[in-house]
């Protein structure tokens, strides 16, 4: 059951993209690094989801940790998104060349800590609820530090946002994402936890969409 739902967010992903480039600014900013972590997440999914199809051996396993460096070398850019999502919300401190470079040291940072968890990554088959899919061997104790950060500056964004604007989308999205990841282990599959990145991800597209619009 769970590859319908990887295939339906492959399908979610290809129209979300669409969708964000069609009613965006057509310029290269900060906020176009939503585009790269759109295409990462269509990539994870579509892997999930043809899984089954391609079967075990050395191809899903090199295709499989191909999603982990994308996790490690995308999802980090969170922060840069952010970053120019509220200089497009003309919030005044971010105009300073220190935030700029103080958000490029924490998203180099971020992604530092995650290559380094992946370097050591040693992956397994393994079936779960009908989908085949090769993950990590051992067991980490540490909390995902980079999941963490990414979710505060999103918060923290998201709310500066909603005081400055009134637009409580993107707050709205990172609560529900957080709430999913601190619940992940307790969900019955792990297409749970991607559907409240779908959500994440589509709160930001509007967030984006919305402020590029009242701002021309």
């Amino acid at each position: 059951m769970d590859t319908f739902f990887y295939a339906f967010f492959v399908l979610a992903y290809i129209i979300l993209i669409i969708w964000t480039f069609k009613s965006s600014q057509k310029e290269l900013t900060y906020r176009s690094f939503l585009y790269i972590i759109i295409i990462g997440l269509f990539y994870d999914n579509l892997i999930l989801a043809v899984g089954r199809f391609v079967g075990t051996g050395e191809l899903l396993k090199i295709l499989s940790l191909w999603r982990y460096w994308i996790h490690a070398l995308v999802t980090p850019t969170l922060v840069l998104f952010s970053y120019g999502i509220l200089k497009l919300a003309d919030v005044s401190w971010m105009k300073s060349n220190i935030v700029k470079w103080l958000s490029v040291l924490v998203t180099l940072l971020l992604s530092v800590i995650e290559i380094l968890a992946v370097l050591q990554l040693e992956l397994k088959p393994i079936w779960d609820n009908g989908v085949l899919q090769y993950i990590s061997t051992s067991s980490t104790n540490h909390p995902p530090y980079m999941i963490i950060g990414v979710t505060c500056v999103l918060l923290i964004g998201g709310f500066i946002i909603y005081r400055k604007t009134r637009w409580k989308w993107m707050l709205i999205g990172t609560v529900i994402m957080g709430i999913g990841s601190a619940l992940s282990s307790f969900l019955p599959s792990g297409a749970v936890t991607n559907a409240f990145e779908l959500i994440l991800l589509f709160t930001l597209a509007l967030t984006k969409i919305y402020l590029e619009k009242i701002r021309r």
